[in-house]
């Protein structure tokens, strides 16, 4: 299962990046425009397989500490008009990061039957991040630059300008978008000591989220991402 990590914005994050409030967000996440996920402490996963698919066997349950999750339109629903912590089901549909379908069952007792409700805090919601870029660039989104408080503030070098190439300037390089895209994506925050990405990940990346681009463009974009020395 896909953890929440770093890359991933929560709810709140998404409301300032998009000037939205969380009801526009959760409108768009039932419509299936954006995926979002809730993570869950010490829970039971009995996997159903995907939507829509014959069952062919008993599904096997595991016990999992933390588990991220993808929660289906009809969950979302019950979070509508109300942002605070709630009892949503004793079980819960939802998706893996394989996008099959789960149950999910918290358990508060030894024996598989003692369960009790599910419960999830509206606030806690977040995205993916490459889910949150792809959708910026299917709906032309330029994301909101959130002012940093006072004390976060660190002076600027002399001849910097931002936002970095922007779509709208005269002067505006497709390849340098997509390549600070993925060094973003894959790069930031820093990978842990002793961790690498090799060049095919990153070509990987670039053909996902750009598959207009041509190898040759690709492996421009990939000779910049790449860093210069192994990181540790």
């Amino acid at each position: 299962m896909t953890m929440q990590d770093n890359q991933d914005l929560f709810i709140e994050a998404l409301c300032k990046r998009w000037k939205n409030n969380a009801e526009q967000i959760l409108e768009l996440a039932i419509a299936g425009e954006l995926g979002l996920w809730a993570a869950f402490n010490d829970v039971y996963l009995q996997k159903m397989g995907k939507p829509g698919a014959k069952k062919k066997k008993v599904p096997v349950v595991e016990f999992n500490s933390l588990v991220a999750v993808k929660l289906l339109p009809e969950v979302l629903m019950q979070v509508q008009g109300r942002f605070d912590r709630m009892m949503i089901a004793a079980e819960l549909s939802c998706l893996d990061a394989n996008n099959k379908l789960v149950t999910l069952t918290n358990s508060v007792g030894e024996e598989w039957g003692d369960s009790s409700m599910i419960g999830l805090n509206p606030i806690d919601l977040f995205a993916k991040l490459d889910d949150v870029l792809r959708f910026e660039r299917k709906n032309k989104i330029t994301p909101h630059q959130v002012p940093l408080a006072a004390s976060e503030r660190k002076e600027a070098p002399a001849g910097t300008q931002a936002p970095l190439n922007p779509k709208g300037h005269p002067c505006f390089a497709g390849e340098l978008h997509v390549a600070v895209e993925c060094w973003q994506s894959l790069f930031m925050p820093p990978q842990p000591l002793g961790s690498t990405i090799k060049k095919a990940e990153i070509l990987e990346w670039i053909k996902k989220n750009y598959p207009e681009f041509s190898n040759a463009a690709a492996e421009r974009i990939a000779l910049v991402v790449t860093p210069s020395k192994k990181v540790g």
